[in-house]
């Protein structure tokens, strides 16, 4: 990827287009909607008119944002009522995890699509990609973009970035942390970033209920002795209380990776589509999570992947879980 010709494309996609439609993944998490945030600031700045679109997107995952959530379209159906320029995606692996693979051929953009991620599973489905395995998350791809357009960092833009890159890094304790992503995150905050508002949003958000549900998926915990992997699910059931599910899976993959002298950890999650979704983590150098999720139709990070497969988890008589 050649970056600074990447980024020059971008610009002068961007600069022309009259009308934009921005696409962030399913159920996003504090890096997608980071991002779609300060593409929106720098669009706005513009006078651009723009539609952001997320398929399922059910809750406001990160609070903190000056965000009118309104503002996001969720059935696709509803896209076919506009004619777009150009279309970007923002942080998602392929067109399907960004819920436009069945609608995507009843839209046309006459200036193509724009691709920007981190994810090394990248399909580079754009006619850009700017994409950059290397980057902890796809807002520091953005701040990279802006520095390199010369654009002004406000302190709006620079919470949405800054928040993109603690989340990611689960507050730079991630193995993925990088000293260029620390040397970014120094820069948004002399920008203006509230960091006490990021990490009450997305570290400090645990409730009672939430922990309590963590004490049960933590008692279902299981090692694999062959493979050195740590297992637990997570039910429907035990998701009927909680307003923000994701939160639950997402937390408790980032909390296990802690634990010392295993592989891996898998964390599979019973969700009401009839899928199960997996999450994978791993501090071990020499494994590559996302090769296994790849396999299983997902993707992600070399330390962080997932994916998801149709089935439903059920207990045998030995006490093991299994999908069928």
């Amino acid at each position: 990827m050649n970056f600074f010709i990447n980024s020059q494309k971008i610009n002068q996609l961007v600069r022309p287009a009259n009308n934009i439609l921005i696409a962030i993944h399913q159920n996003p998490d504090a890096d997608a909607l980071g991002s779609l945030l300060a593409i929106n600031e720098w669009l706005d700045s513009l006078g651009k008119q723009y539609t952001n679109f997320c398929a399922e997107f059910k809750t406001k995952v990160v609070d903190f944002f000056l965000f009118d959530y309104d503002s996001i379209i969720s059935d696709p159906n509803d896209l076919i009522k506009q004619e777009y320029d150009l279309l970007i995606v923002l942080d998602s692996g392929d067109l399907k995890h960004a819920g436009l693979v069945e609608i995507l051929p009843r839209l046309s953009f006459s200036s193509g699509i724009i691709n920007i991620d981190h994810h090394a599973t990248n399909k580079n489905f754009g006619e850009v990609n700017l994409v950059n395995a290397e980057a902890v998350s796809t807002t520091e791809i953005i701040y990279q973009l802006f520095r390199f357009l010369k654009i002004d960092i406000t302190p709006k833009i620079a919470t949405a970035l800054l928040a993109g890159i603690i989340y990611d890094t689960y507050s730079f304790t991630n193995p993925n942390t990088t000293y260029n992503c620390l040397e970014t995150a120094s820069v948004l905050l002399l920008s203006g970033a509230r960091l006490p508002a990021i990490n009450d949003s997305i570290l400090k958000n645990k409730t009672v209920g939430i922990l309590k549900l963590w004490g049960k998926v933590l008692a279902r915990l299981s090692r694999n002795d062959e493979f050195n992997i740590v297992t637990t699910v997570i039910t429907q059931n035990d998701l009927q209380s909680q307003d923000k599910p994701e939160e639950v899976t997402d937390g408790i993959a980032n909390f296990l990776n802690n634990l010392s002298d295993v592989n891996a950890v898998l964390i599979l999650q019973q969700q009401e589509n009839g899928l199960v979704k997996g999450s994978l983590r791993t501090n071990n150098d020499l494994i590559d999570v996302s090769n296994l999720a790849k396999i299983l139709g997902g993707g992600g990070h070399r330390k962080a992947a997932g994916f998801s497969v149709a089935g439903e988890l059920i207990r045998d008589k030995d006490g093991l879980w299994k999908i069928v």
